[in-house]
C-alpha cells in the first residue's frame, strides 16, 4: 500500500467507475471542446481555482492551480484568482446575513 493518500477521483473510480467516466467526459466536453473556446483554457482554470476555493475544496484548489500553472498562468494570476474568490465568498455571506442584520436593526433595544 502506498503512503500517498487516495485522491477523490481514485476513490470515485474504485466505487463507481462509470461516475468517474461521466465526470471525465463532461470535463473534456467543457475544457477541450473546440466549440467551447471563447474562454481560453488558462482562464477556465483560473475560474476553477476560484470556485474550488469558494467551495472550500483544498484538493481541487491545488489541482486547478497546478493545471493553470501548466497552462501558462502566473503565480500572481493564481493568487489573484484566490483573492477574487475570497471577495465573492464574502459577498455571499453579506447577502445571506442581510435579512438577519436588517432584523437586528429593526429590533434594536
Amino acid at each position: 500500500m502506498s503512503d500517498t493518500p487516495e485522491s477523490p477521483m481514485d476513490i470515485l473510480r474504485a466505487a463507481a467507475p462509470e461516475g468517474e467516466k461521466t465526470y471525465l467526459d463532461h470535463k473534456a466536453a467543457i475544457m477541450e471542446n473546440p466549440e467551447l473556446q471563447a474562454v481560453p483554457l488558462k482562464y477556465k482554470l483560473l475560474v476553477g481555482i476560484g470556485v474550488a476555493a469558494a467551495l472550500q475544496s483544498s484538493t481541487c484548489t491545488l489541482m486547478w492551480s497546478k493545471l493553470a500553472k501548466q497552462a501558462g498562468a502566473t503565480q500572481a494570476e493564481i493568487a489573484e484568482a484566490i483573492l477574487v474568490s475570497r471577495l465573492m465568498k464574502m459577498a455571499t455571506v453579506n447577502d445571506t446575513a442581510a435579512d438577519a442584520l436588517a432584523w437586528l436593526s429593526d429590533n434594536d433595544e
